[in-house]
């Protein structure tokens, strides 16, 4: 169960769970946790903001999930492939040669990952520096 609920607008609020704040935004049904936006279905963190509203999830959710378009999936039957056999397969289609994609050997072990440079890295001159002994 979520802590705490606080609207910001109508549509706009911040939900937060333990030390973790999200914000949801029912009006574009996002969420900052992606979850809402991936799935088309009201996350755990819309579904509080929603409970706090006293609103009902189902307008939320995708059409894709109605219960009447789930089942018009699988309205058209699905016919089993026949036997290779009986493939009716162009002679041009099966003259054709496919080879693997050209490219260089992937080197043995774990790629070494690049830093991610700061700003000033980046930004900063380059001084050649050099000791002498006197």
């Amino acid at each position: 169960m979520y802590s705490y609920v606080r609207a910001s607008t109508d549509y706009i609020h911040t939900v937060i769970d333990g030390m973790r704040r999200y914000i949801v935004c029912l009006e574009n049904k996002k969420c900052s946790c992606e979850q809402f936006q991936l799935d088309e279905l009201p996350c755990p963190h819309a579904l509080a903001a929603l409970r706090q509203r006293d609103e009902s999830f189902e307008e939320y959710c995708s059409l894709y999930y109605i219960r009447e378009n789930l089942l018009r999936t699988y309205e058209i039957p699905v016919n089993p492939l026949p036997d290779k056999s009986k493939w009716n397969v162009p002679q041009h289609i099966i003259e054709e040669v496919v080879n693997p994609p050209k490219g260089g050997k992937r080197q043995p072990g774990r790629p070494q990952k690049e830093r991610y440079k700061t700003y000033d890295e980046i930004n900063s001159k380059k001084y050649k520096v050099s000791c002498v002994y006197l």
